[in-house]
């Protein structure tokens, strides 16, 4: 930066006089003082490591964190309840007699934990026992290890697993990334000192050929004997343990339901002023436990399903006994609950509740989930765009662009009587660099977590220093000639590329959301937009107020030095805030993100107000919140809704 501007001074020296240049070193050099404090505060290194009581007060808010994250889970699976469930376990090669309670294993596992692999098949209840244990870990205080629910399937096994660990941890709870609490290691201590506790959830959910080596690369990455959690579906764990993978494991495997404990669970839970409507189903449970329905109801995710769907005492529950099958009934059920989901009540004029499911119609609601669980594992907001044609960004940064271009060339050259080429060379500006941020793939959500840019970001970051220098050349070198056109449009391109680097907050206080990841991508952006109008506010009011406008030229003639520079200086600001922040805002996670939305709407495939329909679906359960990205409350119901698309 402080090349660029000796240059610049060298290049006007040899045409203005000692008082011009005067006065553009102190304009000039100011800007540079404020980006190099800026960027010193940014690159400047941080030597050392956390103290010992950094890495502590670290894992005492990692621990309220996810209080404040599984309690409330907790409370929608119904863990809490006094009437729960009683699912059993045994060791994977156990007989009957080695049966226990899950919240005895859970009680057991918290006193000595060690390593523990829990199979079962789909709904018998593997996550919400990781939630269990989850909970009871945080309720006790003297505990070793703070538990960290963590789902496998986010993790590419190609990847070192303590690496990538890292990463995950820190995007899903930024706030260990501060520094000035923390220090600059806390996280990284977190993890080698082995203060938490890792509950690997859903092995299963890994491509088939990736598993074996999820489970070798957990071994080597974390070495043998440290405490884990692990779950997976019985025959995928069966096929990538093959050869012994996880050393010094207990294993154990969640038990079916007992006939008994399905009926007394439904006549303790169900209201008595209903009881009438499900004798027909009780009986069936008792005369035919073995029966499609019987089969069906012996998994927690069934059986609270039944539950849930027809505890409207609209719905008749006998609508499930003279079905074929077992595959029918879970359908049935699957196909119910996502209906009752959006139709549990129509919102009233007046409710003005952040939360009302009822205002999807149900099964347009059933047709853009189908979309979703059909196109995405997961649903992270930042990555709709995919599903997007290409040339829609291209159009979009095209038309946008190409519009505001022209308008701000328009404005700028119309000063001077030349409203028309102003028009074409703003056009045509607006065009190319439309095109090209448009090509450009879109940034990951801006993040609080402090990182040396890799070389791709490096990449990203000489587009937006070459969009600067072609915006403030050209404007430049169209009012003053070529040679003022090549000093300014260095110092755009320097400065849009750096300022670019400045959009990136470093002082979270809370674990992240998916709203909180938009929120936070939007302020970037106006960031952005606030900085390019600083510096275009500068160089504005330089060139008019202290090497002057041919003002001969101005459609109202001005020689006063104060007003040009405030003319100038207006102008200015809004060709920076539209120059940078049009740029910024083109290569964005939320502009991709706003583009694919309104493409998808359009479309069919999801509603406009896509983040409040995702919000109303995890509140009733259809999808749960792994950090800043939605999950399908189970695979079940993901694979149910997408073949049903």
């Amino acid at each position: 930066m402080w090349g660029l501007l000796v240059l610049g001074l060298i290049l006007i020296w040899s045409r203005h006089d000692a008082n011009a240049v005067a006065t553009a070193l102190t304009i000039l050099t100011g800007a540079a003082a404020v980006t190099q404090f800026l960027m010193a505060g940014r690159w400047k290194p941080k030597p050392g490591a956390s103290t010992p009581e950094q890495v502590d007060a670290a894992v005492d808010a990692l621990a309220r964190e996810l209080v404040k994250q599984w309690v409330p889970e907790g409370r929608r699976r119904m863990l809490d309840e006094p009437n729960r469930l009683d699912v059993r376990c045994a060791p994977l090669h156990g007989g009957s007699g080695d049966e226990v309670d899950c919240d005895e294993l859970v009680a057991a596992y918290a006193d000595a934990p060690r390593r523990l692999v829990v199979v079962g098949p789909p709904g018998s209840g593997k996550t919400g026992l990781c939630v269990l244990l989850t909970l009871e870990m945080l309720r006790r205080p003297d505990a070793d290890r703070v538990p960290l629910l963590v789902p496998v399937s986010a993790w590419n096994p190609d990847e070192n697993f303590e690496a990538w660990l890292l990463t995950w941890l820190l995007e899903t709870y930024p706030s260990l990334g501060s520094r000035s609490r923390y220090g600059p290691t806390a996280a990284r201590e977190i993890l080698a000192r082995d203060r938490v506790l890792l509950v690997l959830d859903g092995l299963d959910e890994l491509p088939d050929d990736q598993r074996t080596a999820a489970l070798r690369a957990i071994n080597s990455d974390l070495g043998a004997g440290r405490p884990l959690v692990l779950t997976s579906r019985t025959a995928e764990f069966a096929s990538a343990n093959a050869g012994g993978q996880i050393r010094d494991s207990q294993v154990v495997r969640l038990l079916p339901l007992r006939d008994r404990d399905i009926v007394g669970h439904l006549r303790t839970t169900v209201p008595q002023a209903g009881i009438d409507r499900w004798e027909p189903v009780l009986a069936e449970l008792t005369d035919r436990p073995d029966g499609p329905l019987g089969q069906v109801l012996r998994t927690p995710l069934m059986l609270s399903l039944a539950h849930s769907v027809y505890s409207d005492p609209k719905r008749d529950v006998r609508e499930l006994l003279g079905l074929p099958d077992a595959e029918a009934v879970a359908a049935k059920l699957l196909d119910e609950f996502t209906t009752r989901a959006f139709t549990t009540r129509r919102p009233s004029p007046l409710d003005s509740s952040e939360h009302r499911p009822g205002r999807w119609p149900p099964r347009r609601a059933e047709r853009w989930l189908g979309f979703l669980a059909d196109q995405y594992r997961e649903v992270a907001w930042w990555q709709l765009w995919r599903k997007v044609p290409a040339w829609v960004f291209v159009a979009r940064g095209v038309l946008i662009g190409g519009t505001l271009s022209a308008l701000l060339g328009w404005l700028l050259l119309g000063l001077f009587g030349r409203p028309v080429l102003g028009l074409l060379l703003g056009a045509a500006v607006g065009l190319v660099s439309g095109v090209c941020l448009g090509l450009v793939p879109a940034d990951p959500p801006r993040r609080f977590v402090p990182r040396v840019p890799r070389r791709d970001e490096v990449s990203r970051d000489l587009v937006f220093a070459v969009v600067g220098a072609v915006a403030g050349g050209v404007a430049v070198g169209a009012l003053y000639g070529g040679l003022y056109g090549v000093v300014i449009g260095l110092v755009f391109g320097a400065a849009f590329g750096l300022v670019r680097r400045f959009t990136e907050p470093t002082e979270p206080t809370e674990a992240v959301t998916p709203d909180s990841v938009l929120r936070d991508d939007r302020r970037a952006v106006l960031i952005a937009a606030a900085l390019g109008s600083g510096l275009g506010m500068l160089v504005g009011a330089f060139f008019a107020g202290v090497i002057g406008l041919p003002a001969h030229d101005l459609v109202v003639p001005i020689t006063d030095p104060v007003q040009l520079g405030l003319l100038g200086g207006a102008v200015g600001l809004l060709c920076g805030a539209g120059g940078l922040g049009l740029a910024t805002y083109a290569t964005s996670a939320s502009a991709r993100f706003n583009t694919a939305r309104i493409w998808l709407a359009v479309t069919g495939k999801t509603p406009w107000r896509l983040m409040a329909f995702l919000r109303d679906a995890h509140r009733v359960g259809v999808l749960r919140l792994v950090g800043p990205v939605y999950q399908f409350r189970h695979e079940l119901l993901r694979d149910r809704l997408a073949r049903r698309r």
